[in-house]
């Protein structure tokens, strides 16, 4: 494929749709996901998380305490990152009900190297996941 229809597809994906009131009134009665707010959509794009047993694990025992932890498939090349990744999805789980963290930001803190870029860049993949209406 050339460089030129790589780009073409990739504007088409971009491309802007304008809709009249009654289109868009269609548009959610049949997909009721038209009206999810930023942090509702994030989190439909991460999907289910998958439990894991930690006891059952000689090696994931001792790192975890025999908790059950919950790995994200999107994010799975995050090592070691688990209860990291928890605690944003945490976050964006009460923003989406509507708690104190719809009205604050989301801080990434942490040492050099420690991930928060590549997390924070993750993040914005998954949001343009989701169209936005």
């Amino acid at each position: 494929m050339t460089l030129l229809k790589k780009v073409q597809e990739r504007s088409n994906l971009n491309k802007e749709e304008s809709y009249t009131l009654q289109e868009y009134v269609d548009l959610v009665k049949s997909d009721s996901s038209v009206v999810l707010n930023a942090p509702e959509r994030l989190l439909k794009s991460i999907g289910e998380p998958i439990l894991i047993d930690t006891s059952k694990d000689l090696k994931l025992s001792r790192i975890f305490s025999n908790r059950i932890i919950k790995k994200y498939k999107v994010f799975e090349d995050f090592y070691g990152m688990e209860e990291t990744v928890e605690k944003i999805i945490a976050y964006f789980t009460h923003a989406a009900q509507g708690l104190e963290e719809k009205r604050q930001i989301l801080y990434l803190l942490g040492p050099v190297g420690s991930a928060k870029s590549s997390i924070a860049e993750r993040l914005k993949q998954l949001m343009e996941k989701q169209p936005i209406y």
